[in-house]
């Protein structure tokens, strides 16, 4: 509705301060947000203290928990904040998602770790990333996320690295798509 975004952008987001302004922009990235995620992807050590405060001042913040560690921005909200990060900083966005790699990466989520290092276009990173999380890929059984991972990476990429090249020929053969096994060999 065109009413609830144009209120979205001209009551609540134009109205912060430059500071708050460049923090909702800048986490509006994270599906979840959390104190020492949100500090790491802006730079901002208050980032705990600036999510608490969003909350108490209703700005479409919503806990996900009982201890109000985690946090996510209402769905339309948060759309709005990608369409204005990415009009006003298109130039932050990859580096905000590198840093929300590393961060899940020291933080043992792997998944996370490796979405944001495709979504910043890092893929060596994400290719470093994969070939590590395989043994628990392969443990959990998820062959289809492993063959989502691996068809996002440039083929080039792929070819060059033995490893993922097998465990793409392998998660091939495990979904039963014969094609393109024998070129992953």
């Amino acid at each position: 509705n065109r009413y609830i975004v144009d209120y979205l952008v001209e009551e609540v987001l134009q109205r912060q301060s430059e500071v708050t302004r460049c923090f909702l922009l800048q986490t509006a990235i994270l599906d979840r947000l959390s104190g020492s995620l949100c500090a790491a992807v802006t730079g901002q050590p208050d980032s705990k203290a600036r999510l608490d405060a969003l909350e108490r001042g209703n700005f479409f913040v919503v806990p996900l928990d009982d201890r109000r560690h985690w946090y996510r921005y209402h769905h339309l909200f948060a759309e709005v904040l990608r369409v204005h990060l990415a009009a006003d900083l298109p130039e932050q966005v990859p580096t905000l998602h590198g840093r929300a790699s590393t961060w899940y990466e020291q933080h043992g989520s792997a998944n996370d770790a490796i979405h944001h290092a495709i979504v910043a276009q890092d893929f060596e990173r994400a290719a470093d990333l994969i070939e590590r999380a395989i043994p628990e890929i392969r443990r959990s059984r998820r062959e289809s996320t492993l063959l989502d991972w691996l068809r996002t990476l440039p083929n080039e990429l792929v070819r060059t690295r033995p490893v993922l090249s097998a465990h793409y020929a392998w998660v091939l053969l495990a979904q039963g798509e014969m094609d393109g096994v024998e070129t992953r060999l």
